[in-house]
């Protein structure tokens, strides 16, 4: 009677901790999806200011002003 209970107790250990490795595996994939996505928002925020620079730069008044200013060397 007492080697199937600790038999029983031993399988019952095993599986536990199988589940709590199991576990630990998810925390850990949750934390690296976490970290991945901060990392993609920080990216899209870059993206995003570069983007409204580019805009600045391309916009018609600005595009004036450099065209006003070369023709303005030019005629130096």
């Amino acid at each position: 009677m007492s080697r199937k209970l600790i038999v029983s107790i031993l399988i019952v250990s095993f599986a536990l901790l199988e589940l709590l490795a199991v576990r630990q595996e998810q925390l850990n994939t949750v934390h690296e999806m976490s970290r991945l996505h901060s990392a993609i928002n920080n990216g899209n925020e870059h993206i995003a200011s570069i983007s409204i620079e580019i805009e600045m730069a391309c916009s018609p008044s600005k595009l004036y002003e450099t065209i006003a200013v070369v023709e303005s060397d030019e005629e130096h």
